[in-house]
C-alpha cells in the first residue's frame, strides 16, 4: 500500500497525464469516438432505448430519459427527432448534468449534438450522436441526468421511428456536492439551443489530420472500400439461404454421378462380350 500523499500524488500526475493527451488529439479523433474507452471483459454496458413515436412534449415540458445518480457517468448518445430542416438544430432539446432534490445543487446545460446527415434522408427528420459528457464542446462536465425539454411555443408531437438510445459505459464517482456555487437550472435554458455540429462540412479540418486518420485507420485495419452509408443498400435485399435446397442438389447431383458410372460399367461390360 502507498503512503496517502504517494496515493494522492499518483492519481493527480495520472489525471494531468490524460487530460494533456485530450488536448493534443484532433477534433476528428473526437468525432470518430475513439476516445470513448468502451467495456472490456465481461462488463455489459448500460443501455437504455426509448421509443418516442406518437409522444406529444407541450410547451416548457420535461420528459426525463436517464438518471444515474448519485453516479456521474459516460457514454454514448444517440437522438432522432424533429429539427429545423435549415440549420437541423432539434425543436426539442438535448440537456444533461445533475438535477438534486436541492436547487443549490442542481446544474444542467445543452449537449452538443453531432448531425448524421448520411443517416438522416427525410426532411425535418434529424439524427444526432452526442458524447456524454463531451470534453470537447462543452456542455456539463458531470453527468448523472439527461432530459429532453421543449423550449418552443408550441407542443411537438414526435415522428414514428424517433427515438433516443442512451449507452452508458462508465461510472466514474459521486456526483456529491460538485456543482454547489455552480448552479443553472433547467428554466434558465430557455432561448437556448443545442450546439449542432457537421462533421461533413469540416474536409479541410479533417484533411489537415489525414495523417493522424490514416495511423487510426492502420490500427483498426479499415477498408474504405468497404464502407457504406445506410441509403447505398436501397436497392438492395437480404440475401436469404436454404440450406435444405442445398442438399437437394447435392443429392441430386450424386444421383446424376451415379447414373453416369452405371452407364459407365454397362458400357465395359458391352464392350469385353464383344471381343
Amino acid at each position: 500500500m502507498l503512503p496517502q500523499k504517494s496515493t494522492i500524488l499518483a492519481v493527480m500526475m495520472a489525471t494531468l497525464l490524460s487530460l494533456g493527451s485530450l488536448s493534443l488529439m484532433p477534433l476528428d479523433v473526437y468525432a470518430s469516438h475513439s476516445y470513448e474507452a468502451g467495456v472490456q471483459g465481461d462488463a455489459i454496458p448500460d443501455n437504455t432505448h426509448i421509443d418516442l413515436s406518437q409522444l406529444t412534449l407541450p410547451s416548457g415540458g420535461v420528459f426525463p430519459l436517464y438518471d444515474s445518480s448519485p453516479n456521474f457517468v459516460s457514454g454514448h448518445f444517440l437522438y432522432r427527432a424533429p429539427c429545423d430542416p435549415d440549420t437541423k438544430v432539434p425543436i426539442v432539446s438535448v440537456i444533461a448534468g445533475h438535477i438534486d432534490e436541492s436547487a443549490n445543487l442542481t446544474h444542467v446545460d445543452f449537449v452538443p449534438l453531432y448531425y448524421v446527415g448520411h443517416a438522416s434522408p427525410l426532411e425535418g427528420i434529424c439524427v444526432y450522436h452526442a458524447h456524454i459528457p463531451d470534453p470537447l464542446e462543452g456542455g456539463s462536465p458531470r453527468v448523472t441526468d439527461i432530459d429532453l425539454v421543449n423550449f418552443s411555443p408550441e407542443n411537438v408531437t414526435f415522428n414514428p421511428g424517433d427515438a433516443v438510445d442512451v449507452n452508458i459505459q462508465r461510472t466514474l464517482g459521486s456526483i456529491g456536492n460538485f456543482y454547489a456555487g455552480d448552479v443553472l437550472l433547467p428554466l434558465e435554458l430557455a432561448g437556448g439551443n443545442n450546439p449542432v455540429l457537421d462533421l461533413n462540412e469540416h474536409e479541410e479540418a479533417t484533411a489537415n489530420n489525414v495523417n493522424v486518420q490514416q495511423t487510426l485507420n492502420d490500427l483498426v485495419q479499415l477498408n474504405a472500400d468497404y464502407m457504406k452509408s445506410p441509403f447505398e443498400l436501397t436497392n438492395g435485399n437480404n440475401q436469404i439461404l436454404n440450406l435444405n435446397e442445398e442438399n437437394d442438389d447435392n443429392n441430386n447431383e450424386d444421383e446424376d454421378e451415379d447414373e453416369d458410372d452405371n452407364d459407365n460399367d454397362n458400357d465395359n461390360e458391352e464392350d469385353q462380350e464383344d471381343e
